[in-house]
């Protein structure tokens, strides 16, 4: 596993979590390739199989095509070897939640963890960066967009801040709680080359491998690290327009209630994710498989009241009877929500106030499958039919919006950026260096 803090001088391998025990699989179906050669152990025991293995959970111990194990392990020996295992979880908690089948290269080891099964991955971390290119973004991307998102997941990788998934043995999961990653599923010669050219680069600051953080859509202004979780400023994730050089909106403060509701229902020009630069029309055929066609820049979602109150009792207030309002009473440097009021009646019909504080749980509350954007303009109104209330958000982005923006990186490449002009637009301040080949 990687160590937190530490540099690597040559290539490191990692552990990638591809069914967590929160994810409750009890059957996993793991397809061999006739043509390629493996070595299977089960508790450390060789043995031979053609086809499928069959891995099972029952009364919390794990059976290998019905045999009990304690673990099950699998390697590749083909050059390009892969398994291919399914169901495995895309979107884990998101609203484009789905089953998928994922080609796994190299090594796969499953066990049983707290009761629960768990399938974790172990590469080489370029083979997993080759994966994560076309995973996160598709294949037809420009090289410099697929270029900037390599380094960018490197980056990330590397500086280990989060840890996440420690606990379970594993450095990061395969999904966009930590990075998207597919496998061999979408590997194409764009995201091979995209890992070649780019081997061994970072970007740091003051020596240290960014914690280079992404999301797919800023809404045409980057968010502050501090504004989303520790408050801890990082001098290289700046509130700066994603825009070109001299555009008018470098000293536009929506921090500011007006500022941010103009901001949010307009569509200002000249984004490098806005649709001007690319047209919603055309944005399918550049984004990842697991993504959903839509709106990015700018969206609007309505929901009911009783659904959206269903979604916060069962998240934190379990007393919630009626929701009188809710109100975005701070907000970021992106017009995301800092915090956020929601005014309601408990069972005793008394008014009470749930504060809410960041935009992942501001998106976590407003819908139940997890709001877009926390940059949003909410407006209470009643039905068509006059017979219910419901809740109106019309929202800027899709995700947290700080670092890296994959819709306004794709704009810069089809521009003609470079990678490193890509990278040091979203980075202000960082170095773009090689730390092993």
């Amino acid at each position: 596993m990687l160590e937190k803090g530490v540099i690597p001088r040559t290539e490191p391998l990692l552990r990638v979590g591809i069914i967590l025990p929160e994810d409750k699989v009890e059957s996993l179906t793991i397809q061999l390739q006739p043509e390629q050669e493996y070595i299977i152990l089960a508790d450390d025991e060789t043995f031979s199989q053609k086809g499928k293995i069959v891995a099972t959970l029952a009364d919390g111990a794990l059976k290998v095509n019905g045999v009990r194990a304690q673990k099950l392990l699998v390697k590749t020996l083909s050059e390009n070897g892969f398994v291919t295992a399914s169901p495995v979880i895309a979107g884990r908690g998101f609203h484009w939640f789905k089953y998928i089948s994922v080609k796994l290269p190299e090594s796969i080891e499953v066990t049983v963890r707290d009761g629960a099964m768990m399938l974790v991955n172990e590469l080489k971390l370029e083979t997993y960066l080759t994966c994560v290119a076309t995973s996160e973004m598709g294949a037809a991307c420009p090289p410099a967009l697929i270029e900037a998102q390599t380094v960018v997941a490197r980056a990330w990788m590397l500086a280990n801040v989060e840890q996440k998934h420690i606990h379970l043995g594993f450095d990061v999961c395969n999904d966009d709680c930590c990075q998207r990653y597919q496998g061999f599923n979408y590997v194409t010669e764009q995201s091979r080359h995209g890992a070649l050219a780019t081997k061994g680069m970072v970007i740091t600051y003051a020596g240290a491998i960014c914690d280079a953080r992404y999301s797919k859509c800023c809404g045409g202004m980057m968010e502050t690290f501090e504004n989303l979780w520790e408050n801890r400023p990082l001098p290289y994730m700046q509130a700066i327009p994603d825009m070109p050089e001299g555009n008018p909106y470098g000293d536009l403060d929506l921090t500011v209630e007006k500022n941010a509701r103009e901001w949010i229902l307009t569509s200002p020009e000249d984004a490098f994710c806005g649709p001007e630069m690319i047209p919603s029309a055309d944005l399918k055929k550049y984004l990842g498989h697991v993504d959903e066609a839509g709106e990015y820049y700018r969206w609007n979602v309505s929901i009911s009241h009783d659904e959206l109150a269903q979604n916060i009792r069962e998240k934190v207030a379990p007393d919630l009877k009626k929701i009188l309002d809710i109100e975005i009473t701070k907000r970021a440097a992106s017009g995301r929500s800092l915090e956020m009021d929601i005014r309601y009646l408990d069972e005793n019909d008394e008014e009470k106030v749930l504060l809410v504080e960041k935009d992942y749980e501001a998106r976590r509350l407003l819908h139940p499958m997890f709001l877009y954007s926390s940059a949003v303009v909410i407006e209470k109104k009643m039905s068509a039919d006059g017979k219910n209330w419901e809740f109106h958000y019309r929202g800027a982005g899709w995700g947290h919006g700080a670092g890296l923006c994959q819709i306004g990186a794709l704009g810069m490449s089809l521009k003609g950026y470079s990678t490193e002009a890509i990278l040091k637009h979203y980075y202000p301040g960082v170095t773009y260096e090689k730390i092993y080949d």
